[in-house]
């Protein structure tokens, strides 16, 4: 029976049966990306979606990046922006877990459109569909969705990525982008970079992580990594 959870069964026996050791961690039935090409300590997975919708399933395959050094700076933010406002418990406790371990997650929609617009829904009612669904994760890993997701296996090329697609990281960008280039030129530089933003007009949420950070983490006295 064709059903969410049928398909991404299918789906990640079938990405590691085509694709294997080129791409995954073979001891799981995850799709966790292993590569000796990866020089960052970046975990990379790739998520399928499958959400019935109009008496089909719209699917999708999305990367998704978590960052240890990243999770711990936004936990130590999270702890302090609750102090700062208690009002923000209620959105702590619904929503810390996946923020706090959560670097970036982009569907390979978006990377293969080059942000510009995702590719339409591709829907999924039969075997057949769900053939070509897979084919086509395939053939995105093979092409400029696997390049792409490349350019994250060195920290100096990840930083190009990021330098060059404004929106990604969503509301947690700033923090996200100071953690990597602190990573690739130093936490003189990254506190340079986010001591120059105008938090003018911004979202409070948004602010305050810039706050924290130039208050908590680049000012005298603070704790060096």
């Amino acid at each position: 029976m064709l059903d969410s959870k049928a398909i991404r069964k299918t789906v990640s026996e079938e990405l590691h049966a085509r694709l294997g050791a080129k791409w995954f961690k073979l001891d799981t039935a995850k799709l966790v990306v292993v590569s000796a090409d990866n020089l960052t300590d970046f975990i990379i997975e790739f998520d399928c979606y499958a959400d019935r919708r109009y008496g089909a399933y719209d699917c999708s395959l999305a990367a998704v990046f978590k960052w240890k050094k990243f999770a711990k700076s936004y936990k130590e933010f999270s702890a302090w922006y609750e102090l700062k406002d208690p009002s923000s418990v209620q959105f702590k406790t619904k929503n810390s877990e996946q923020l706090n371990a959560q670097f970036l997650s982009v569907a390979f929609d978006g990377i293969d459109s080059g942000f510009v617009s995702g590719r339409g829904p591709f829907w999924v009612a039969n075997e057949q569909n769900l053939d070509a669904f897979i084919a086509q994760c395939v053939d995105d890993l093979d092409g400029k969705v696997g390049r792409w997701i490349k350019r994250w296996f060195t920290w100096g090329s990840a930083l190009d990525v990021m330098n060059g697609n404004k929106s990604l990281c969503g509301t947690w960008r700033d923090h996200a982008y100071f953690c990597l280039l602190e990573q690739v030129h130093g936490r003189e530089a990254a506190c340079s970079w986010v001591g120059g933003l105008d938090r003018a007009n911004w979202p409070e949420y948004q602010a305050a992580q810039v706050e924290y950070l130039r208050s908590q983490v680049c000012s005298v006295g603070a704790a060096r990594p």
